[in-house]
């Protein structure tokens, strides 16, 4: 699943110089087994969290309609996470090529108008039979009450995952949407890992 994923994203990448994060490393060095047979004519370098965003399709949506009210570039990451409660007809949508390695394709923020705490909202490409263990791990990430909530939708063959950014370790709402991004990006990375280890 995550291996299979990371590997692929490194061998479709063109460049002689390939770029990843602290976190792709270290799963990297922990399955170096996994990864020899990886194209090793190509050279790895390591940058910050925040790359992964640098190329993303960003856009800012109506929660009403689902419309597209903007198409963003990176610089809006910079804004607090905040411009959601200032705009609570909004949510923010990014798509990065990074989210094939985590299995998804997409994610929405919002701040959600009944609990009042910011919504991760995405479709994990993973079998129905991991529903407990995504519940789990969930459970074992995130902070407070720091379940979720998920939902497997049969059509796409997906889950439908929802857990409060507030619950993810080291979030503040003054923090920018960039890092409550990379923040988001790293649960997830996490919790495929640990789906991986139960497979």
């Amino acid at each position: 699943m995550l291996g299979k994923n990371l590997k692929t994203y490194l061998e479709n990448q063109k460049d002689t110089e390939i770029i990843l994060c602290k976190q792709e490393l270290a799963y990297m060095e922990r399955h170096e087994d996994f990864f020899k047979d990886a194209d090793n004519q190509k050279d790895i370098v390591e940058k910050e969290g925040t790359v992964r965003f640098a190329d993303a399709a960003i856009e800012r949506c109506s929660k009403e309609t689902d419309e597209t009210l903007a198409v963003e570039t990176a610089a809006f990451l910079n804004e607090p996470v905040l411009y959601l409660k200032k705009h609570r007809k909004e949510y923010v949508y990014i798509a990065s090529d990074w989210f094939d390695i985590i299995g998804v394709d997409g994610i929405a923020l919002e701040l959600d108008d009944v609990f009042g705490h910011y919504n991760s909202m995405l479709g994990l490409k993973v079998q129905k039979k991991y529903g407990p263990a995504i519940q789990t791990g969930l459970s074992e990430l995130l902070e407070g009450d720091g379940k979720g909530e998920i939902l497997f939708d049969g059509n796409e063959g997906i889950w439908d995952v929802n857990f409060p950014l507030n619950d993810v370790p080291g979030f503040r709402e003054e923090m920018p949407l960039m890092e409550a991004f990379v923040k988001i990006y790293e649960v997830l990375f996490a919790l495929q890992e640990k789906l991986e280890k139960m497979s």
